[in-house]
């Protein structure tokens, strides 16, 4: 399922499945619903949430499908643009994770192809962010810091995942059984 991160926003208490066309059975599900404050006030104004639009009504399954693969979009953005290191953004892309820990364990078995330049990221205008590392202790606690990062960012992804309340979803999208 591809999912789109586009965010919507709705009034307090918006429902995260429903049928929004009878006619056509069109249904939206929702997640990730953040609240929206009012600065003035400071009271909330409503939500923010990402929802996807289904022609049918999906089922708990494709619901959960849909919730989860949000949850994992946002882990893995959160792997690829949060890492700041030394005050320089970091791009986690796979192939740069390759690329520290391969630039990682030959500088350990060889220090003497020393110094090492990396592009490591880039500023928000897109601005190449280019750091040279001169020793193994250096490009070892770089590479540290990456895979601690990457592992906090994976077991937040997990707890949040272990924690969805799948309660409001089963309300709106079991059948509904007639007693006889």
């Amino acid at each position: 399922m591809t999912i789109n991160m586009t965010r919507h926003t709705g009034a307090i208490g918006i429902p995260v499945a429903e049928c929004i066309d009878k006619r056509f059975g069109t249904w939206r599900v929702r997640t990730d619903l953040q609240p929206l404050m009012n600065e003035e006030t400071g009271d909330q104004d409503g939500v923010s949430f990402i929802e996807a639009e289904f022609p049918y009504k999906p089922s708990l399954d494709e619901a959960k499908e849909f919730v989860i693969g949000v949850i994992d979009a946002k882990t893995d953005n959160k792997i690829l643009t949060g890492l700041v290191w030394n005050n320089k953004p970091v791009w986690l892309s796979a192939e740069n994770q390759r690329n520290f820990s391969e630039g990682e364990r030959k500088a350990k078995d060889n220090p003497s192809i020393l110094p090492i330049t990396y592009k490591i990221g880039e500023t928000a205008d897109k601005q190449p962010v280019y750091h040279t590392f001169s020793t193994v202790e250096e490009i070892a606690g770089f590479y540290d810091e990456c895979f601690g990062y990457i592992q906090q960012c994976l077991k937040e992804g997990w707890y949040i995942k272990d924690h969805v309340n799948w309660t409001p979803y089963e309300d709106a999208l079991e059948p509904v059984t007639e007693e006889v």
